[in-house]
């Protein structure tokens, strides 16, 4: 299970640094939403005490939002749910 999920990873990597590569505004865009990822999980994490619901902040979960932007996040959140962590 561990190596599907690194497979998606590198996948979803090679598919956003491709992106970047074809468009014309991707350095920018990809920047933007790397911020976007980032302030999602502060916001998340500072609305944790009133809502109950964080994320853990560490390498793996910052990849992810800095590379997915806020779907990262969101998937973050979902694999929280999933497996109760």
């Amino acid at each position: 299970m561990n190596a599907g999920f690194i497979a998606a990873a590198v996948i979803s990597t090679v598919c956003v640094i491709w992106w970047m590569i074809k468009s014309e505004k991707g350095a920018t865009s990809f920047i933007l939403s790397a911020l976007q990822g980032i302030a999602a999980m502060c916001a998340v994490n500072l609305t944790g005490m009133i809502t109950g619901v964080t994320v853990a902040v560490n390498w793996y979960t910052i990849i992810s939002t800095v590379i997915l932007g806020l779907p990262g996040v969101i998937g973050t959140l979902a694999l929280n749910f999933i497996f109760g962590t």
